[in-house]
């Protein structure tokens, strides 16, 4: 009978401890699954805009529409848009200044009298484009400057930039390691616009005085211009060893320029990593690229002018990161879109 007892003690002790343990493990999941569903709620709740974003209307301007470099960027603008629960085919105004600051700027007040909320601008002279943002200022009206930094920084919301001049440095010194203590090299650079100016200095304060610069040349960052300069150049200096642009569009002048002159041992150097740029770096024709993220820039405007709308602090100046593509990594890259 003792026994009897003792078994059924035992039994009902252990259906109580199995009972406690499943209620345990029930609550854990329990707190589990609310604790996550907590953080969750609190990212989504993060994540959003503290701002009605369905009256919202942007514009977007930049230097010039004729340069997939822009058109990578309103990707990364509508992208960002519609992960915000917009439209940008109602919400987005797009211009198209054609490479010209008169133009830009008549634009800007265009937009100006159409009441946009916020400006996505990329100057194409950076000290020129100031009337408009004077006018922007006193229309209330935020603007976000994006790729190259315009001169009057305190009239702009925020700056969304490469690191420009760390482009430069990158182009030197594989170039460096390319090219003998001074050989002779050509520049195709675009004084109106600080980006530009960034990445030739970030080149220039790298080489120092390794190479002989035999001529530096306006090219606007335009194909047909900088072909016709490179042309000039290598007829000037049979010797010429090597190109440094401002951008693969430029770039891709001296490419032609040095196919018709039979020129394959010129290297090649622009700054973008424009998909349309990349097989000649990846064939050879063109050195290396030190690529941008355009699209990165365009997504994070968005989230700078949404933030500004709402009241919110933002960090005025923004740096992305660039990377030199050369036929060396040129695989570990998808080259079929920007970087």
């Amino acid at each position: 009978m003792k026994r009897r007892i003792a078994a059924l003690t035992m039994a009902v002790a252990m259906a109580a401890t199995m009972g406690m343990t499943a209620i345990a493990e029930e609550t854990t999941e329990a707190a589990t699954e609310a604790a996550t569903e907590a953080a969750t709620e609190a990212a989504e709740e993060a994540a959003a805009p503290d701002i009605d974003v369905s009256g919202i209307t942007l514009a977007y301007v930049p230097t010039t529409m004729n340069n997939p470099f822009w058109t990578a960027m309103m990707g990364g603008i509508t992208a960002e848009m519609e992960a915000l629960g917009m439209d940008p085919d109602s919400q987005l105004v797009t211009v198209d200044a054609n490479s010209d600051q008169a133009t830009m700027n008549n634009y800007v007040n265009d937009l100006i009298v159409q009441e946009v909320d916020a400006i996505i601008l990329a100057p194409m002279d950076t000290t020129a484009v100031t009337e408009a943002l004077t006018a922007c200022e006193e229309a209330g009206i935020p603007v976000i400057n994006v790729d190259t930094p315009v001169d009057a920084a305190d009239k702009v919301a925020a700056i969304i930039a490469s690191d420009n001049y760390k482009a430069g440095v990158l182009c030197a010194e594989d170039m460096m390691s390319k090219l003998d203590e001074g050989a002779k090299i050509a520049i195709m650079n675009q004084p109106s616009g600080a980006a530009c100016v960034d990445r030739e200095q970030g080149f220039l304060d790298t080489v120092g005085d390794y190479f002989e610069i035999v001529s530096t040349t306006d090219t606007s960052g335009d194909t047909a211009k900088t072909m016709t300069a490179a042309e000039d150049v290598l007829t000037a200096d049979a010797d010429l060893a090597g190109f440094f642009c401002i951008n693969d569009m430029g770039a891709l002048g001296c490419v032609q320029a040095c196919n018709a002159a039979g020129r394959t041992d010129v290297v090649i150097y622009g700054v973008d990593g424009n998909p349309d740029f990349m097989g000649y770096v990846e064939d050879g024709s063109a050195t290396a690229s030190a690529a941008q993220q355009p699209s990165v820039i365009g997504s994070n405007a968005v989230d700078t002018a949404i933030a500004v709308l709402a009241g919110e602090e933002v960090e005025h100046d923004q740096v992305v990161d660039v990377e030199l593509i050369t036929a060396d990594n040129i695989s570990e890259f998808d080259i079929s879109d920007w970087q």
